[in-house]
């Protein structure tokens, strides 16, 4: 009896699968996207709340109205320079994210799509400090947090239906020692197999 029910939910499993892709309803993407990212510090700092960001995704949408995607995010590093005469401090800071995100598509038209956002990812953060003077000192703070994503985003569907472009908000609650919260509000392209 379980050899048979086995047999029965594998076999069951293939062929929700294979009419999924059959009928065009599995459409795996590759896409990169632009980002500028404002963070919200937990304290005051001199440095730049504004962030760029270039991020490498791959997905598939599913059906019409569902939609999976997993991400790799660089960000750019923001530097903060500060030199006296008995002393020279450098601050940098950048992060890497990776992690998923699950889309629900909402078809506006038959070019466009509006869609909301829910992931979950791991970032990264890297806070170096050097300080140069009377007393060296030099310490680098390498963080790793799990966090949630919130988005919601508009895609544009080219004619023949290979290529789209979107725009997507992303808030993201990081809650490290440095950041509280980052919104990101990005431009990307998908390239749809």
């Amino acid at each position: 009896m379980k050899k048979l029910l086995l047999i029965f939910s594998l076999f069951l499993s293939t062929n929700v699968f294979a009419s999924i892709y059959t009928n065009n309803n599995f459409k795996p993407y590759l896409g990169i996207d632009f980002g500028i990212n404002i963070a919200n510090y937990n304290y005051q700092t001199n440095l730049d709340d504004l962030y760029y960001s270039l991020t490498v995704n791959a997905g598939a949408k599913i059906g019409h109205n569902f939609g999976v995607e997993f991400f790799f995010s660089q960000s750019s590093s923001n530097d903060l320079e500060y030199i006296s005469e008995s002393q020279a401090r450098n601050h940098e800071f950048y992060y890497q994210a990776f992690g998923f995100d699950i889309l629900a598509y909402y078809n506006i038209s038959k070019q466009f799509d509006f869609f909301t956002s829910f992931g979950v990812a791991n970032y990264i953060t890297y806070n170096k400090y050097e300080c140069i003077g009377l007393i060296n000192e030099q310490d680098k703070l390498k963080e790793n947090d799990v966090t949630t994503r919130f988005g919601i985003g508009v895609i544009y569907i080219f004619p023949g239906n290979k290529i789209s472009g979107l725009f997507q908000y992303q808030y993201i609650p990081i809650n490290n020692e440095l950041i509280n919260t980052m919104s990101e509000f990005s431009i990307g392209i998908r390239y749809t197999f």
